[in-house]
């Protein structure tokens, strides 16, 4: 079984913008009740909302880009006050990129400006190591929703030569995100593409 583990976090930022808080607030209200929703329902609902969301050109203030020489910045943008869920933008520097994990509670997230990089792994037959299957580019306005678990392995980044930006949302407090939302993934060899 693989371990879990937490990743070093990158620095947080500490409040909504209160320039675009109308975008930021639409987004959570429908995050917030999606949390009420059947699993498949809410999986639909968070993903419709995050593509709306990235869908304005203005939805992040000017901090909230900024990005970290050492590590992808992390900025919350909105914490949930009864701690279900936290929304981030995280702004990836060229050649920032995630570990391959899983993830201890349900996650979303959707492309908002730049290309990102992804690469999916499945588990080896033997479920202790998982194996490259593909990687894809992500462009603007793409968006995925995974369950908690191992069924989404990915490694999330930025190949490009400018920052690129996403907008996740975690079933965790914002208190919880450094210890309960990523499950670090040994990985073994690529799968055989024959």
């Amino acid at each position: 079984m693989p371990q879990t583990q937490s990743q070093p976090v990158p620095a947080f930022s500490p409040a909504i913008s209160s320039r675009r808080a109308g975008g930021i607030a639409e987004l959570a209200a429908e995050v917030s009740a999606a949390c009420d929703e059947t699993p498949l329902a809410m999986k639909v609902r968070i993903r419709a909302a995050l593509e709306r969301a990235v869908a304005d050109p203005g939805l992040l203030s000017a901090e909230q880009r900024t990005t970290r020489a050492d590590c992808y910045a992390r900025h919350v943008v909105y914490s949930d006050p009864l701690e279900r869920f936290t929304i981030l933008a995280i702004v990836w520097g060229p050649g920032q990129f995630s570990p391959p994990h899983a993830h201890d509670t349900w996650c979303a997230y959707a492309v908002y400006e730049n290309p990102l990089q992804e690469t999916l792994f499945a588990l080896g037959a033997g479920g202790t190591k998982a194996k490259q299957v593909c990687t894809e580019a992500r462009n603007p306005g793409y968006s995925c929703f995974a369950g908690a678990g191992l069924d989404q392995i990915h490694r999330l980044g930025n190949s490009g030569a400018v920052p690129a930006i996403s907008i996740h949302a975690y079933g965790v407090g914002r208190e919880r995100i450094s210890s309960h939302v990523n499950r670090i993934v040994e990985i073994g060899m690529k799968e055989d593409q024959s």
